[in-house]
């Protein structure tokens, strides 16, 4: 048997991570509104983490053109989960926000999610917990500077995020 390198321990990670997220996210969005799929309902979590945005910040804020995020838009309306206004400076720009049942719904969920954390890390020791904090943040931080500017292909460049996760930092202007 082979011994597995830190590298290859990190990516075996990232990938349970990644399909555990995925079919967390895929039963929360179920849960918001029965049918809903993650990806539509991804303008949720970003406008619950960074409050009401403008339709172009948004899509920003996702990695996502803004046909895209204005047809999730219009499915996430018609479902009661998101309201759209004028922006009072340009009224020509849009302004989404959440719903008083999708912020309800959202602040419970946040609650849940922090009470599986602790559960995840109930027999870690302090020092576990406190390091993985400062450790995985930094490594996330790290990870979407570096992944995300490094093309597949071999060619090094800069390349659009297109999950639409939502991760990254909210720019407002």
């Amino acid at each position: 048997m082979t011994r597995q390198t830190l590298e290859n321990r990190v990516f075996d990670a990232m990938a349970s991570l990644t399909r555990t997220t995925e079919d967390f996210f895929e039963r929360v969005a179920g849960d918001i509104s029965p049918g809903l799929r993650r990806g539509t309902a991804s303008p949720l979590f970003v406008l619950h983490r960074a409050g009401p945005l403008r339709v172009s910040q948004l899509a920003e804020e996702l990695g996502l053109d803004r046909t895209t995020v204005t047809r999730h838009l219009d499915d996430l309306e018609s479902r009661g989960l998101v309201a759209r206004q004028p922006d009072e400076r340009d009224r020509r720009a849009m302004v989404v926000s959440l719903t008083a049942t999708a912020q309800g719904f959202l602040d419970d969920m946040r609650v849940r999610n922090r009470a599986l954390i602790r559960r995840i890390c109930a027999d870690w020791t302090r020092e576990e917990r406190a390091t993985f904090g400062l450790l995985l943040p930094r490594f996330a931080a790290e990870g979407e500077r570096v992944f995300g500017s490094v093309p597949t292909s071999g060619t090094v460049g800069p390349r659009d995020r297109s999950r639409g996760t939502g991760r990254g930092p909210v720019k407002r202007g």
